[in-house]
């Protein structure tokens, strides 16, 4: 690196310290507030799971309490121990936003982080939303730096790549300084971490949580004094060298701002509370059976063919767990074929383990077919039912409802926030006052409604 050259990261601390909500594109800021209103409403419906419950009474003990809600809980605790419990919440159902730059979950790291920083620091809506912008862009642009040769490395980027911008995020809803926002990214980079070996585990969506903890511990240590190297990602014992065998592009981080990743590539919004590589088929099957008023009991076998990035992805044929089911393309089938739809009630040991369901998992079959890879389809899916009268029915698709090429529209978007908030235990009156406040969070004077 040549004298005086910028590092990427003094790029992204420059860039996002200075970063302001006005002059933002209005397409961007809209995508924005979609994946708040996602995120919190997956967080809440995710409080109501055991493993939310776990780490709520961890953070209280390691924490304490303080400022920062914990969607869901009647409870605050410090902005680390919320971000912390509100990111883990967030990704516990597997339902939460996905971006392919990177291959990632962004939204449920950056908004734990900005949420609790900004309640820390007394802040508004405008703040809040202004946070979530700058840390989501900042992770996205980390990811393009990285490539997704770091995801098929091994690596588990929401969480690794996750870091940067919850430091972001959190750095700017405190409004430090250019240099205080390099520590914050720095100390969260030298802690980043994350295998895609948790796959099928509670410890993945404890990943995320924790991600979004070190961007908020990062932030507040950078505040007292802290420091970090400014070229890690450039050092030769540094990110890119250790983690990404060198491999970087250099763009990724010089068009931060210019090209806005919240919508170019887009988000991909979940309809269904599993991994994203099984929506393709999940949707294509319920297509087939209704457009042919074939019942699940019917068919005879199914058989799904998926591009790589599918099969890498849904790893587990024979789940016995409900983390192991969100992974597993023959749980996801089968669910469609037992009960016509696959709801976040499906993910149960009791559902798992019963013998019908079981039966009917048996019936699926996941077969790669390189032939489908594509850069804009890449979770898509062909499948073909086979009934027991021997009719063979089949179809192909690219894009599932909530990908960036056929997005979910807000008023299904608002139904599933309905949906979520019901299941995290709020009442219809509230659900509502809470979605509407988020749909003008910019206006609001607090980030989460009083």
């Amino acid at each position: 690196m040549a004298l005086n050259m910028e590092t990427h990261l003094e790029h992204l601390a420059d860039w996002s310290s200075s970063f302001v909500l006005e002059g933002v594109p209005d397409e961007v800021a809209h995508v924005a507030k979609r994946c708040i209103i996602d995120t919190t409403a997956v967080t809440l419906a995710g409080s109501s799971t055991a493993l939310a419950g776990y780490i709520s009474q961890y953070a209280s003990v390691a924490y304490g309490s303080g400022k920062a809600t914990v969607l869901g809980m009647e409870r605050n605790l410090s902005p680390v121990g919320a971000a912390l419990v509100n990111g883990t919440s967030g990704h516990a159902l597997d339902f939460d936003d996905t971006s392919y730059t990177g291959i990632m979950h962004g939204s449920v790291v950056a908004m734990p982080a900005a949420l609790a920083t900004t309640e820390l620091v007394g802040g508004d809506g405008h703040r809040f939303l202004e946070a979530f912008i700058a840390g989501s862009e900042v992770t996205y642009a980390v990811a393009m730096l990285c490539t997704t040769s770091h995801y098929f490395k091994g690596w588990w980027s929401t969480s690794t790549l996750g870091v940067f911008g919850a430091a972001a995020a959190a750095a700017r809803a405190m409004d430090l300084s250019p240099n205080d926002t390099l520590s914050s990214l720095a100390l969260a980079g030298l802690q980043t971490f994350g295998l895609k070996a948790a796959f099928g585990t509670s410890a993945k969506p404890y990943l995320a949580g924790r991600a979004a903890a070190i961007g908020v511990e990062s932030a507040l240590l950078a505040q007292r004094g802290l420091s970090g190297p400014a070229a890690m990602f450039e050092d030769d014992r540094g990110f890119l060298k250790l983690l990404n065998d060198g491999i970087s592009d250099y763009d990724g981080v010089e068009k931060l701002g210019k090209i806005w990743r919240l919508v170019n590539p887009g988000i991909f919004i979940k309809r269904y509370p599993v991994c994203s590589a099984a929506h393709a088929a999940v949707e294509l099957t319920i297509k087939l059976l209704t457009d042919n008023d074939i019942c699940g009991d019917a068919v005879e076998r199914v058989l799904c063919e998926v591009p790589p990035v599918v099969s890498i992805s849904l790893v587990y044929d024979h789940p016995e767990t409900p983390q192991e089911a969100q992974f597993s393309m023959q749980f996801a089938v089968a669910a469609v074929l037992m009960r016509g739809d696959l709801g976040i009630e499906c993910l149960s040991e009791d559902v798992i383990s019963d013998q019908k369901f079981r039966d009917a998992m048996a019936k699926v079959e996941m077969r790669r077919n390189d032939s489908l890879e594509s850069k804009t389809e890449p979770e898509s899916a062909r499948v073909t039912l086979v009934t027991k009268n021997g009719d063979e029915i089949s179809d192909y698709l690219g894009q599932p409802v909530g990908m960036p090429g056929n997005p979910m529209s807000d008023a299904v978007l608002h139904e599933k926030f309905r949906r979520c908030a019901t299941v995290g235990g709020l009442n219809s009156a509230t659900a509502e006052a809470l979605l509407l406040h988020m749909t003008d969070i910019e206006l609001a004077h607090s980030p989460l409604l009083r």
